[in-house]
């Protein structure tokens, strides 16, 4: 078991989705009161259903300060308060040129990846230091905040925020106890690479199997990571097994950035 887990409230945003659920499912198995959030009613209730009584499922629209407030008051009703955050809640953008792209697409993404993240993070840093108390909070960035990659122009540059989000808060909340960090997966076995192996081939006069062949390859182990593996690795973050790493940048893309 991971130090720092047990009977902690963790928050997790987008948690109806593969590496979301992935993560419900490690941190309920340390110990942790579990808040599932999602924009999918049925979707996220089926998540947190099927943890037992340490979990609730809250509907929630991240992009919006009610959504946001509802699961943190979902957090104090069932568990007395929060303690934790994993801020993960993300889409993708449809492959295209940067010239190309509409402002109705951009807002989507920036809305959910950008908006959405830096509303949660504000509600969670306002909670624990109205409590008195010392937290943490892990954000879902991607390798692709650290790098660009043509006809996902929008994708990356919302996750590059996410990553400048989470230095400048680590820099202002340390002294506070909390902690910030930001977690980068790779290529991930997801609903989300379906889509962007269809849409990113698509661009490239690609099948879909055969992006996703190529992206596989273009990484040292030469896969996907499974979303089990990234919960492995945001639960240690979360846990005081880490207790010394704050405003930190984790990559886990199977040598992608070797």
């Amino acid at each position: 078991m991971l130090k720092g887990l047990a009977s902690k409230t963790v928050l997790v945003t987008g948690a109806a989705g593969g590496i979301g659920s992935a993560a419900c499912r490690r941190l309920a198995a340390e110990g942790a009161n579990v808040v599932a959030t999602d924009i999918s009613d049925q979707a996220v209730r089926a998540v947190a259903g099927a943890l037992g009584d340490h979990a609730v499922g809250v509907a929630a629209d991240i992009t919006t300060a009610a959504g946001v407030a509802a699961g943190i008051d979902a957090a104090v009703s069932a568990f007395g308060g929060l303690d934790l955050a994993f801020l993960n809640a993300g889409v993708e953008c449809f492959a295209a040129p940067v010239a190309a792209f509409s402002e109705a697409e951009y807002d989507r993404v920036f809305d959910v990846n950008v908006r959405g993240a830096f509303l949660a993070a504000q509600a969670v840093v306002n909670h624990l230091t109205a409590a008195g108390k010392p937290g943490n909070i892990l954000f879902t960035a991607s390798i692709a905040g650290l790098q660009g990659s043509p006809t996902t122009s929008i994708y990356n540059a919302s996750k590059h925020a996410v990553v400048g989000l989470s230095k400048c808060l680590a820099l202002e909340v340390g002294q506070l106890g909390i902690r910030v960090n930001v977690l980068c997966p790779g290529v991930v076995d997801t609903r989300m690479m379906r889509s962007l192996e269809a849409t990113m081939g698509e661009a490239a006069g690609l099948s879909a199997d055969e992006m996703r062949a190529a992206m596989a390859a273009g990484n040292a182990l030469g896969r996907y990571a499974t979303p089990d593996e990234i919960a492995a690795m945001a639960a240690f973050i979360l846990s005081d097994e880490a207790a010394y790493a704050h405003g930190e940048t984790f990559t886990i893309g199977g040598g992608l950035m070797a």
